[in-house]
Order: C-alpha cells, then structure tokens, then sequence
C-alpha cells in the first residue's frame, strides 16, 4: 500500500474540518431551533391562560446592549388582529403576558419594560419605541410626540417593502430607536422617562398622557393617513 501524499492528507484534513464545521452549525441550528420551540410553547400557554390570541408571532427581540434595563432578557411580540401581545423572557423564565390594544389598527408605545430607569443599563442607551400599523401599504411614518408645551420628538422611520415589489411592507411594525439626553437631569430627559413608564403595565407608574400625530406614507411618498394619537399607560385609561 502507497503511503499516504501529503496531497492526500491535505484533501483529507479539509474534509474533516469542513465536516465539523457542519456538525458545529448544525448543533448550533438545533439549540437555537429548540430555544424557539419552547419559547413558543410557553407563549401559547401564557395566551391560553390570558384568554388572549391565537396570535401571530411577528418577531423575537434579544435585548439590545442601547436599551435601558427593560427588566428581561428577550420579548416576543405577538399580534392577533385587534392586539399586541408582549412576551419576555427572564433568564429562561416568561414572565406574564402583557397586552396593548390597538386604535383603529394602530398602536403607538413604548417597549414593555418592569418600571425600570431609563439610563440605568448603559452610558448612552436609547429609548425604544414601537408604532404597529396594520395598513400594509404604509412604509413610512412620520411621528411628532409633544412632551411638554417646550418640548417635543420628531421622529421618521421606515419598514421595508416586500421583494414582490408592490410598495407593501414585510414588517408589521416601525421600531424607532429614541436618543436620550446626555444630561441626564435635564426636563427633557424627565418627561422621556415619564413617557417610557407608559409602557409599565403592573405597576402605577406614570398617569401622563402625551399627544402624538402619526403620519404613514405609500412607498411613491404619497399620504396615506394622519392619525392623532394619545400615548398613556393602559391602566390610565
């Protein structure tokens, strides 16, 4: 028997790392496939045991390290027509399902968080905000939140168009990502927080209410609606 070419045993080292290359992502494929599994299992259950859904799973969000503490450490957002359902998760462990109804279908909030402190996980973080909108042909929104009398948001976002190229949107949702003020004490950044714990469902929080105009775009720029809008925590009422 020849002795092995060093071409061989090139061939043959190339063949083995690429095969355990394959066996690493398919373990890895596997845990994350399995992670969804049952995270999904215990969201069905948590919508069973809140009289809630079924709903349509639209996203699952590992927290980012520019959002503040929102409590948790991932969140489904599920939506079943005339809601939106937020799940998250707490190191493995769901925590109640929290629910936000929709106006006409729209619902403009901040992200679900435990009644944290805005500036408490990072030096710069961001304040997230989610406008959900049903209309598919909406791929822009233009958002004005007025704070205070001297103080207000602009916002503008976007959700892409689908690959059918008929100007409707893949997403179900814009997620606008809100700076905050790098001086920590200012009004600005007081009425920020006050706006964030809108988005605090079980504890009284916060009873401010913040008038808001949406205004959604087709995808040729047109206007398609503009819709006023009153941000509050669902307890306020």
């Amino acid at each position: 028997m020849r002795k092995m070419r060093k071409q061989d045993f090139r061939k043959l080292r190339f063949f083995l790392d690429a095969l355990i290359a394959l066996v690493l992502l398919l373990g890895v494929f596997a845990a994350l496939s399995s992670r969804a599994y049952r995270e999904e299992t215990r969201f069905r259950r948590a919508e069973k045991a809140a009289l809630a859904g079924p709903s349509e799973i639209l996203d699952r969000i590992d927290v980012p390290e520019d959002w503040p503490a929102v409590g948790y450490d991932r969140l489904l957002i599920g939506d079943d027509g005339e809601e939106i359902l937020f799940y998250a998760v707490r190191n493995g462990r769901g925590l109640p399902l929290e629910r936000r109804e929709k106006t006409e279908g729209i619902l403009l909030t901040p992200v679900f968080n435990q009644g944290t402190e805005l500036a408490s996980r990072r030096e710069s973080p961001v304040m997230p905000l989610f406008l959900f909108v049903d209309d598919p042909a909406a791929v822009r929104a233009e958002v004005r939140i007025r704070l205070s009398a001297d103080h207000a948001l602009e916002l503008t976002q976007a959700r892409g168009a689908d690959a059918v190229g008929d100007g409707s949107a893949r997403e179900r949702f814009f997620l606008f990502p809100v700076p905050l003020p790098e001086n920590r004490g200012s009004v600005k950044m007081e009425l920020l927080q006050e706006l964030y714990w809108t988005g605090t469902a079980s504890a009284h929080m916060t009873y401010a209410a913040f008038p808001a105009v949406i205004r959604l775009y087709d995808a040729s720029g047109a206007l398609l609606e503009t819709r006023e809008y009153t941000i509050r925590a669902p307890y306020a009422g």
